[in-house]
């Protein structure tokens, strides 16, 4: 590689490197933007009910954890029991024993305890689609706090550029100042040499007087914004004024060249993502009430204790002498472990008409989502390609401001040297003083309007990222 080509790629380098390093935020306005997002209530609950969303998901798919209680009960007991045992003939008598049904009272006082657990094995895909329900609306909540974070910035952003502008407009106005008090030395001066009249001193104060006029205006201006940041970020607008030193300077924005590029709505724009995740919340959720006609498979099991005590158990048998009735009286029968183990089924097979119109209510809404998709892309669309025009017409207006700027200065350096010459009127010297002063503060207000379409046009692409600004 020869020298010159070494030369060419240093310099390269370097531009990039250069051109990487610029931002279009200063770190000032970086950092009252993350304490903006860090305090911003509204952004925060949004926040909270993405978590909460999150704990639904979690108990959605703990459907199919093991459920597991214990019950205990202390009870009266008064219960008849009809049995139907296999008769017996006996041998001797011929009789046959336990014909026919027999029914036997049982009463007294019982005591039980259990153990049981519950399992889902099959939920009809009801959680299933339930758990996705859940997650794409929590999609839907994170891309709408996007969004929510997106006008946060933008208010700050905004804001700062507008202490910008008054600092930046003060500046102008204290070197117009400066030029009217040096004229001011001047005229004193010849008017006690006899050549100039007290009539020039007074048009010059009277422009000074409007000069502090303005000055007081953008001072009252600016308070509010230090108000209106303070609010926003919690820090105290005393810091804020301190700090904002740093904002005197106000440059156009930058966008790299694939900015520019003409593009569909991007489907990244947080609304459209957010719109497209209800809809597929809505599908699985009319998904989850169709499936509720299926059957749910449970797997059960427990183990308990009984003790029935203090008992009287009546019978259908009497005593072959006397033939008094056969009752027995029961100190305790305790029943334990008593284990019972197997698998259920629960099916709802009719539940009136309610199913049929929770599938209907809720198509309505995904076609109701789906016409605000549609409504959504059309409006973004216009927004998108009336963004890029306010930005190119911006860019337009900014050249336009700048070239009237300079043909100002140079307007009134030579009403200067006209002026001290005797070639014009002091009202002349002013006027030139005056439209130097309005096309200056035009191209810094076209500066701060050029910005501010550069951020519009940005989020309209869905290409709005703090971190790339």
């Amino acid at each position: 590689m020869n020298m010159k080509n070494l030369f060419i790629a240093i310099v390269i380098i370097l531009f990039s490197q250069q051109v990487h390093a610029q931002s279009n935020i200063t770190d000032f306005a970086r950092t009252l933007t993350n304490r903006a997002l860090s305090k911003n209530y509204e952004l925060s609950n949004s926040m909270l009910e993405v978590e909460k969303t999150e704990q639904e998901i979690k108990s959605a798919k703990a459907t199919y954890i093991p459920q597991v209680n214990v019950v205990g009960a202390y009870a009266y007991l008064n219960q008849d029991v009809l049995v139907d045992l296999p008769s017996i003939q006996t041998g001797v008598s011929g009789l046959n024993l336990f014909e026919g049904s027999q029914s036997f009272g049982v009463r007294g006082r019982m005591g039980l305890a259990a153990l049981n657990a519950e399992m889902v094995l099959f939920s009809g895909m009801q959680a299933e689609y339930g758990s996705k329900a859940l997650v794409e609306k929590q999609h839907a909540q994170n891309y709408l706090s996007q969004a929510k974070r997106n006008e946060v910035i933008l208010d700050i952003l905004e804001t700062t550029d507008q202490i910008a502008l008054i600092h930046q407009s003060k500046l102008l106005l204290d070197e117009s100042r400066q030029r009217l008090d040096k004229e001011i030395l001047r005229v004193n001066k010849a008017i006690e040499n006899g050549l100039a009249i007290p009539y020039d001193r007074k048009k010059i104060e009277v422009a000074i007087y409007r000069l502090q006029a303005k000055e007081q205006e953008y001072e009252g201006k600016k308070e509010l914004l230090f108000a209106k940041l303070s609010v926003l970020t919690g820090v105290s607008a005393e810091d804020i004024e301190r700090q904002s030193q740093q904002l005197n300077e106000l440059n156009p924005w930058l966008l790299e060249a694939a900015a520019t590029n003409d593009l569909a709505v991007a489907e990244s724009r947080p609304e459209l993502q957010a719109l497209n995740a209800g809809i597929r919340a809505v599908d699985y959720q009319i998904k989850m009430e169709k499936s509720k006609a299926l059957p749910q498979v449970l797997a059960m099991g427990s183990v308990g204790y009984t003790n029935l005590h203090n008992s009287t158990i009546s019978t259908p048998f009497h005593l072959p002498v006397s033939g008094q009735e056969l009752n027995l009286q029961t100190n305790k029968i305790e029943a334990f472990p008593n284990y019972i183990v197997g698998i259920g089924l629960r099916w709802n097979l009719f539940s009136g008409t309610h199913r049929s119109h929770d599938v209907k209510k809720l198509t309505i809404e995904k076609e109701i989502a789906q016409n605000k998709m549609k409504d959504a892309n059309e409006k973004l669309a216009l927004l998108l390609h009336k963004s890029k025009t306010d930005f190119l017409i911006s860019e337009k207006q900014m050249l336009l401001k700048g070239k009237e700027k300079e043909i100002a200065e140079d307007a009134l350096h030579t009403a200067i040297r006209s002026y001290q010459e005797g070639l014009i009127s002091i009202t002349e010297r002013i006027e030139a003083e005056n439209a130097l002063r309005e096309s200056q503060m035009d191209y810094t207000q076209a500066v701060f309007d050029q910005r501010k379409a550069a951020v519009s046009y940005l989020l309209s692409q869905g290409n709005f990222d703090l971190n790339n600004l």
